[in-house]
């Protein structure tokens, strides 16, 4: 979907599930984002996005996790989100798959979660 891109870049992260796991019953499920490293202490929001089709009003997600995050200068960390539910979900409905976004903002709205890699950054 293009409406789901940033120059020509994926803005959202979609998992696909073979039908042999969609019948299992799930009993944990974890998503760990990467935080990029900052270089003075830093109050982060993160938000775990679940993406929907086109409501009456527009509306294209839904929240699945906020979170508020301060982190000190170093090394980027490891953050771990519940997805129990969302997973539970999309494996008793499949069609409602349509992927999930990811943001963590700072205080100046630089996003600092690795979705997709900048030029000269490696790849998670």
């Amino acid at each position: 979907d293009l409406l789901m891109q940033v120059e020509g870049k994926p803005k959202c992260c979609f998992f696909k599930f073979s039908s042999k796991i969609q019948h299992n019953k799930v009993v944990k499920a974890q998503l760990w984002i990467y935080l990029r490293p900052v270089k003075t202490p830093t109050t982060v929001f993160v938000q775990i996005l679940r993406l929907i089709k086109p409501m009456k009003d527009g509306t294209r997600y839904t929240g699945i996790r906020s979170l508020k995050l301060d982190m000190n200068p170093g090394a980027g960390i490891w953050q771990s989100i519940d997805v129990k539910t969302v997973l539970q979900n999309w494996l008793k409905q499949p069609e409602s798959n349509l992927g999930i976004e990811i943001k963590a903002l700072n205080e100046n709205g630089h996003d600092l979660a690795v979705t997709f890699p900048r030029p000269g950054e490696d790849g998670l």
